[in-house]
């Protein structure tokens, strides 16, 4: 799977220090971290976001929200979360697309996404690539497609697209992309496996090779259709370079919203 076109690149996955469950209360300070490898090619986020919501600000509530986002109820039970994501293009609604989060895969990566839907960080962001290749060689018969959104700034630069911390790895050596997959996108860079930020993908076919790079943290439970609608879509340019995969026509996030969901065991 070639993937150095995309704002993803294959990370080297390091071994899991810790379970899920022990990684399920951690704090903003354990989870993340506010310094990159200095040849990561990370740049300065943008001030403010394409929907004029300013960064650090947003980073301080992410920040001051992290623990107000449980995984268990106060009677015990454990509940997770469910994010729709209203998508319009133009003047068209094409509808919702609706996101159960894995906690039990990635804590950490849920936790960080539903606060940011819940600070209305994603609303008036885009599905800003979509990406679509075919196997060469001996992988000629598979196929990739998928989508990629969240981009704070104009262009989906991943050297900006964060908001000046970024995850640390939740990779699963058991967890397979599959049609509907969704994960954190990561930096193009040769040492990426911590720059994880705000982006994520939606796979739309199955990746084998994205399986063990990648922090999987949710699946798509409806609107798929309105997901492989989007990845139909123009795009600007489909060889590579800084235009790669972007629609024509923006597809813009026009509401995230997050309800909380019970467990059933």
């Amino acid at each position: 799977l070639a993937l150095n076109n995309s704002n993803d690149a294959q990370a080297t996955a390091p071994a899991a220090a810790e379970s899920a469950t022990a990684r399920r209360d951690q704090p903003f300070s354990e989870a993340c971290t506010v310094e990159i490898n200095a040849d990561s090619g990370a740049a300065l986020p943008p001030t403010t976001t394409i929907n004029q919501k300013n960064t650090g600000q947003l980073y301080e509530d992410v920040q001051r929200t992290w623990n107000d986002i449980k995984f268990v109820t106060p009677d015990g039970k454990k509940q997770t979360f469910v994010l729709e994501l209203d998508i319009h293009q133009g003047a068209t609604r094409l509808g919702t697309i609706e996101i159960l989060m894995r906690p039990e895969v990635a804590p950490n990566h849920v936790r960080n996404f539903v606060a940011l839907a819940q600070l209305k960080f994603y609303d008036g962001l885009r599905l800003d690539r979509v990406i679509r290749q075919q196997g060469e060689g001996d992988a000629a018969g598979s196929k990739l497609v998928l989508l990629e959104g969240g981009s704070p700034a104009e262009g989906a630069d991943p050297a900006s697209s964060h908001l000046g911390y970024w995850l640390r790895p939740e990779f699963s050596e058991t967890e397979k992309h599959v049609e509907g997959t969704i994960g954190a996108c990561l930096m193009q860079t040769e040492d990426n496996a911590e720059t994880a930020a705000c982006r994520f993908y939606l796979n739309l076919t199955a990746a084998p090779a994205m399986d063990g790079n990648f922090t999987i943290f949710g699946r798509i439970i409806g609107g798929l259709d309105v997901a492989q609608r989007v990845a139909e879509t123009s795009v600007r340019d489909a060889d590579g370079g800084p235009d790669q995969g972007r629609p024509v026509e923006p597809v813009v996030i026009r509401a995230a919203t997050v309800r909380a969901m019970p467990v059933v065991e």
